[in-house]
């Protein structure tokens, strides 16, 4: 899973927000397991490409226990995509098995 969200969310009360290059900022989500689900401030430019570093926390601090039951969810969501992937994977290779087979089959007579 990744760290942070890329994608950002219009908010019509962070309009006015700028960070230190003058730029309005952009809200995302962190995905870490500290902060699972909570949004934050920052610039759009990201510090490698010059700029500012702006960082400031959108949403409160959440309690622990509904921080440890988002981790807990999220995990099991990973878990089901992974096993989704690797069922989708076992019946393309079963198919092309079926494939093949049935052209060497047809192929022979």
């Amino acid at each position: 899973m990744s760290k942070l969200s890329t994608s950002s969310i219009s908010s019509s009360s962070t309009a006015n927000v700028l960070c230190q290059c003058r730029v309005v900022v952009e809200m995302k989500t962190s995905w870490t397991q500290s902060n699972p689900g909570r949004r934050f401030l920052c610039c759009k430019t990201s510090k490698a490409r010059g700029g500012c570093g702006y960082f400031r926390w959108y949403d409160d601090e959440m309690l622990a226990q509904a921080r440890r039951v988002i981790w807990c969810l999220l995990k099991r969501v990973k878990t089901y995509e992974l096993e989704r992937n690797r069922s989708r994977k076992v019946w393309m290779i079963c198919i092309a098995v079926g494939v093949i087979l049935a052209t060497w089959i047809y192929v022979t007579k």
